[in-house]
């Protein structure tokens, strides 16, 4: 098994365990909670998305892409990462008090204060995690996340059982941080990376202000909803939107997050051997949209049980919000992969210039369908994002040789995985009335046809995902399984 495919696997593996914990939370959360409560958490993680923008003029990615890594360029590094992050924490903690006069929200002021400790926590392990994304090291990449990710979910859960409400996610990210900062201190015994070396700070500010602005923008964008939902309509709407938006990212997050932090060292070190990004970009968002299509698409159709499954039934205003907005989340299939692209051909300055133009237009549409209500900043995505991958592949493509026709051909087979993967739960609305809120038997009935419609798709449409399972499973070993049960027939077709 090549090394890129393992560290996949292992990426994989650690993102499951990751979304796992977080799909247990939030049920469990979703049920403790009232809306109101969880809507001024997602509101305080807005403002703190917003600051924590502003560490990426410091970010550590810098030293993922640095051609010769040096020592003394890592300390320089976490010097500017140091410097930074402690304005952010103090501007952070000392702005809480206006920020909760502004929303009228005097709860907002211990959570910041909370969470802006935890920012300057995270920052011991924020540069050992890139220097082992570098040196290709995932399993102890997966061990630090792992064991974040089960903190945050314990203590999460727990603190919101013996009462702390909306302070749960706070003290849990406080926790986890510590918890974080502790393994990547044992894993990375060269401790001289944190003795700051003030000075030569040129590469680093100037990988950092574009990337950083970039950055900046981009979570502008993306808190946006909250705030402007949290101050025009209610905290009610802001979590709605909120827990919307989480369901239309599971795919990303099981697939995509997971794929992307191999995707840009592996990017990276194509460039540095001098080879073209051509074939492995149009490979990559052919395999992403083979698994990422179907997703959404088959979410779309059983927004409704899975809402009651994840949320519980006080949420089932969030199902129509779902259904339009993982359609319009299919217009995304390639922007896990932008930043790597052109971060790894050292064009940080397209990356920004990409997002000085898609997300102010992007926020400008969202803020305008916001006077309409909820539902229609849902239907907003459907214009936004569209806009937004037109747009990030016109830059792809002044770097990256790349046709739309190139674009398109890499594309039709997962669409056609989409449509097989929807026959099944599409004929059980329309056996149900054509009603969308599905028992969860039916549900359970629904997502096993879609697999099967899925495996048949790849099949048919003879789609690249097909044989990157069967390399998978090969390299584990499941090849000889499946012959031994189903004989050499059938496990040389799903091996093909």
């Amino acid at each position: 098994m090549s090394a890129i495919r393992r560290a996949m696997l292992i990426t994989l593996s650690e993102r499951y365990f990751a979304l796992a914990a977080n799909f247990v939370t939030v049920a469990l959360v979703s049920r403790l909670l009232t809306p109101a409560e969880i809507g001024l958490s997602v509101i305080g993680m807005a403002i703190v998305g917003f600051a924590l923008a502003a560490r990426e003029f410091a970010s550590p990615n810098f030293l993922i892409q640095h051609r010769d890594l040096t020592l003394e360029e890592i300390r320089k590094a976490f010097a500017v990462m140091l410097l930074l992050t402690l304005a952010i924490t103090l501007i952070l903690a000392v702005s809480a008090q206006a920020i909760a006069w502004a929303y009228d929200e005097q709860r907002l002021v211990p959570y910041l204060q909370v969470v802006s400790a935890s920012i300057l926590v995270e920052l011991i392990s924020a540069p050992v995690l890139s220097l082992l994304r570098r040196d290709m090291a995932f399993g102890k990449v997966a061990l630090i996340n792992v064991s974040i990710a089960g903190t945050a979910a314990v203590m999460t859960i727990g603190l919101a059982l013996l009462g702390f409400s909306y302070m749960s996610f706070a003290w849990a990210w406080l926790t986890s941080a510590a918890v974080g900062a502790a393994l990547a201190l044992c894993v990375h015994s060269d401790w001289r990376i944190f003795r700051p070396l003030f000075g030569g700070w040129r590469g680093m500010l100037a990988f950092g202000g574009y990337n950083g602005a970039t950055v900046l923008l981009h979570r502008a964008y993306e808190s946006l909803p909250y705030l402007m939902l949290g101050r025009i309509l209610s905290l009610d709407a802001a979590a709605y939107f909120s827990r919307g938006l989480m369901l239309c990212q599971l795919p990303d997050k099981l697939f995509l997050h997971g794929v992307v932090s191999v995707i840009l060292p592996a990017f990276s070190a194509e460039v540095r051997n001098g080879r073209t990004l051509r074939a492995p970009y149009l490979r990559a968002i052919a395999l992403l949209t083979g698994i990422q299509w179907p997703a959404l698409v088959v979410l779309a159709l059983l927004a409704h049980p899975a809402v009651q499954v994840l949320f519980g039934s006080q949420w089932f205003g969030v199902v129509p919000l779902v259904q339009v907005m993982a359609i319009a989340s299919m217009f995304s299939f390639s922007f896990e992969l932008n930043y790597p692209v052109l971060v790894s051909m050292g064009a940080v300055r397209d990356s920004f210039l990409r997002g000085l133009v898609i997300w102010p237009i992007s926020a400008l549409i969202l803020t305008v369908f916001a006077f309409f209500g909820l539902q229609a900043v849902a239907w907003s995505m459907l214009i936004a994002l569209p806009f937004q991958a037109l747009v990030s592949l016109h830059f792809i493509r002044r770097h990256v040789a790349i046709t739309w026709t190139d674009v398109a051909t890499a594309l039709w087979r997962s669409l056609v995985v989409a449509g097989t993967s929807a026959l099944g739960p599409a004929l059980l609305i329309a056996l149900n009335g054509f009603r969308s809120d599905l028992s969860i038997g039916d549900a359970v009935l629904g997502a096993g046809l879609a697999a099967i419609g899925w495996l048949a798709g790849l099949v048919l449409t003879r789609h690249p995902l097909l044989a990157e399972i069967g390399k998978t499973m090969t390299g584990l070993g499941l090849d000889r399984i499946l012959g031994r049960l189903f004989g050499k027939g059938v496990a040389s077709l799903a091996t093909r």
